[in-house]
C-alpha cells in the first residue's frame, strides 16, 4: 500500500545527494507520518467503527481485498503489501505492532494515544517547552497510571464464566449480531473454563482452543480438535459414514515411505521384469503387513500430515484403518491432536508404539462447503475447537477473526486475574487522576502532565464520535462523572453517548491491554518526541498521505 504526499518542509541540502530536516521542519515530518498513520485506523475504534478496504496479498504472495476494522490486523495486511515505505511511519507501526501479535487487542488503543501525545508533546515543544521535560512529565503521568489502574481493577477467575464471557464480547468490537455475538462470547468463556480447569499453575494455553470457519456453520464448541482438509483427501474415497466410538489414533508428520522401512527389497534389482514384478509384490506385502501390525495393536485412525497414495491408503482401510490424510492446514494441528488424544507425532510408521497412540471417544466426518472436517472428540487432553460460519464469506471471516481475538483477550483476562471497565472508563480514570496530581508537580513537567490527561480523553472522545454523538458533550459528561470520591467507573454508552456503569454493562477489558497500550504509545511517542533532525543521506525521502477522515 503506497500512499505519498509533498512535504512542504524546507530542505537545508548540502549537495545534491543529501539533505537535512532540523528542528521545526524534522518536528513537522514525524508529526505528519504519525498523523496520517493514526487517520488510516482512528474510525475503527469501538464497537461503531467502519470498516476499511485494503488491496494487499495473502500469505500466498496473492493479491486479495479484505474488509477490516481491527487496527492490529490493518496495519499487518499493509505489511504484507508494499508497507509503509516512509521510514517514519515504518517505525512508529513497528513500535505497536507488538500489541496486536501479543495481546491481539489494545492497537488502536495505543496508536490513537501515541497521537495524541505526540500532538500534545509537539504542541508543547512548539511553545518553548524542551522535548526532555515533556518526556520526564509524561514519565511522572506513566506512574500515576499504574497506581490509578490497580485501584480501578476487578480481580476475575477463570471460571467466572459470565465475567470472561463480557471480555470476549467486548473484544468482539466488529459488527455483529447480538445474538451471535453472546453465543460465541459464550463459548470462548466455556473454553477459557476447561482449558485453565486441567492445570493447577494458571496458566491457560490458548493454542489449545482452535477456531474454525466456513459459511453456513452455526456456532458450537466441540470437546476435541475438528480437522479442516481439503476436498479430494481420503484417496480411495472411501467415506466415514458412522461415528467411530473409542478409537485408538496414529498420527504421522509425515508420508509412510515403504523404500525406507522395506528392507527385504533392497536387494530387488529392476533390469528385468520378474525384477520389477518382484519389487511391486515386495512393496505390496510390506504395505500389508504394517497395516495388519497398527490393526493387531487397535489402531482405528491414521493421520498422516502429507498426502498418501492410494497403494499404501487402500491397504490400510482394507484392514479397517481410517485414513486421514493431507491434515496440513495449518501444521500445527497434528500437534495439537497429539495433545488432544494423548498420543506422540511420529514422523516413521515404525516408531507407532503403543505408547504413541492417542484415543478419542468418537470420530466423525462430514463435507463442509469444499473441506472435509473430521471430528476428534471426547478427548482426554485439553483442546477445544470453536467452529462458526455466516451467511456470506466477509461475515464468516468477521467472526472468525472476532473468535480469534476474543480467546486471546480472555485467555490474558484469566491468567492474570485482573479486567477493567472499557467504553473509555479507564482513560477518563487516569486522566482525572493525572489532571489531579498535576496540581502538585512544579516547572514544565506540570504542562506534560496536564497534555497527557488531554491525550487520553482524546480515546472516549473517538468513541462517542464513531458512534455518531458529539464528541464535546460526551466528554464533558463523562469528566463529570469521574469527579469526587472514589473511582469511577463511568464510560461511554454508545447508544446515547452518555455515561453509563461499564461494568453493570458488562464493558469489560484485561488490565495488561489497557496498561500495555499506555506503556507501548509512551514508548512510540518518547523515540519521536526527542527527534531534532532527520539525516538521510543519498535518498530522497517519499512522502506519506495526509488524514484521510476525521481530524
Amino acid at each position: 500500500m503506497a500512499v505519498e504526499h509533498t512535504d512542504d518542509a524546507r530542505l537545508s541540502e548540502g549537495d545534491r545527494n543529501e539533505w537535512t530536516l532540523q528542528d521545526e521542519d524534522a518536528r513537522r515530518y514525524v508529526h505528519r507520518a504519525v498523523d496520517a498513520t493514526v487517520g488510516l485506523v482512528e474510525s475503527t475504534f469501538g464497537p461503531r467503527g467502519m470498516e476499511k478496504l485494503v488491496v494487499t496479498e495473502d500469505l500466498q504472495n496473492r493479491p486479495e481485498e479484505i474488509r477490516l476494522d481491527d487496527a492490529g490486523r490493518l496495519l499487518e495486511a499493509i505489511e504484507r503489501g508494499e508497507g509503509f515505505t516512509h521510514p517514519i511511519a515504518a517505525l512508529f507501526v513497528d513500535s505497536v505492532a507488538d500489541m496486536y501479535g501479543g495481546l491481539h487487542d489494545g492497537t488502536t488503543t495505543a496508536v490513537l494515544l501515541a497521537g495524541a501525545l505526540l500532538d500534545e508533546g509537539f504542541e508543547l515543544v512548539e511553545r518553548g517547552v524542551a522535548p526532555s521535560s515533556v518526556v520526564v512529565g509524561y514519565a511522572i503521568a506513566r506512574s500515576q497510571a499504574g497506581e490509578v489502574l490497580d485501584d480501578l481493577a476487578r480481580p476475575i477467575e477463570p471460571e467466572d464464566h459470565a465475567a470472561i464471557a463480557n471480555v470476549a464480547a467486548t473484544t468482539m468490537t466488529t459488527e455483529l449480531d447480538p445474538a451471535v455475538r453472546e453465543r460465541l462470547a459464550d463459548h470462548v468463556a466455556t473454553a477459557i473454563g476447561e482449558l485453565a480447569a486441567v492445570r493447577d499453575d494458571g496458566w491457560i494455553n490458548t493454542d489449545d482452543a482452535k477456531v474454525l470457519a466456513s459459511r453456513g456453520v452455526d456456532p458450537a464448541i466441540h470437546d476435541g480438535l475438528v480437522l479442516a482438509r481439503p476436498e479430494d483427501a481420503d484417496p480411495t474415497g472411501r467415506e466415514l459414514e458412522e461415528p467411530i466410538e473409542d478409537a485408538r489414533v496414529a498420527i504421522l508428520d509425515s508420508e509412510i515411505n515403504l523404500e525406507e522401512t522395506a528392507s527385504v527389497i533392497d536387494d530387488v534389482q529392476l533390469s528385468s521384469a520378474e525384477g520389477t514384478n518382484r519389487y511391486t509384490s515386495e512393496l505390496a506385502a510390506h504395505i500389508e503387513s504394517i497395516a495388519e501390525g497398527l490393526r493387531a495393536r487397535g489402531v482405528d485412525v491414521m493421520v498422516c500430515q502429507d498426502a498418501l497414495d492410494e497403494s499404501v491408503a487402500r491397504p490400510l482401510e482394507q484392514a479397517g484403518i481410517v485414513v486421514v490424510d493431507k491434515a496440513k492446514y495449518p501444521k500445527e494441528d497434528v500437534h495439537r491432536l497429539a495433545r488432544a488424544t494423548g498420543g506422540a507425532v511420529v514422523s516413521n510408521v515404525a516408531d507407532l508404539s503403543d505408547d504413541r497412540l492417542g484415543r478419542a471417544g468418537r470420530v466423525t466426518q462430514r463435507h463442509v462447503g469444499e473441506s472435509v472436517w473430521t471430528a476428534f472428540e471426547d478427548c482426554p487432553g485439553p483442546v477445544r475447537t470453536l467452529t462458526t460460519g455466516g451467511e456470506t464469506a466477509a461475515e464468516t471471516t468477521r467472526r472468525e477473526q472476532a473468535l480469534e481475538d476474543a480467546i486471546e483477550t480472555a485467555g490474558t483476562a484469566a491468567i492474570d486475574g485482573q479486567v477493567l471497565p472499557g467504553a473509555g472508563a479507564s482513560a477518563m480514570a487516569v486522566a482525572t487522576a493525572v489532571r489531579e496530581s498535576a496540581r502538585s508537580v512544579e516547572g514544565h513537567e506540570r504542562l506534560a502532565l496536564v497534555a497527557f490527561a488531554d491525550a487520553l480523553e482524546r480515546l472516549p472522545r473517538t468513541l462517542a464520535r464513531n458512534a455518531g454523538h458529539d464528541p464535546i458533550t460526551a466528554v464533558t459528561s463523562l469528566r463529570n462523572a469521574h469527579t469526587g470520591e472514589g473511582r469511577s467507573e463511568a464510560g461511554v454508552d454508545p447508544a446515547t453517548g452518555m455515561p453509563m456503569d461499564a461494568v453493570v454493562a458488562g464493558v469489560l477489558e484485561p488490565r495488561r491491554v489497557f496498561s500495555q497500550a499506555i506503556e507501548t504509545a509512551a514508548a512510540a511517542v518518547e523515540r519521536l518526541l526527542t527527534v531534532d533532525a532527520v539525516l538521510y543521506p543519498n535518498v530522497r525521502l517519499q512522502g506519506y498521505t495526509p488524514r484521510p477522515e476525521n481530524k
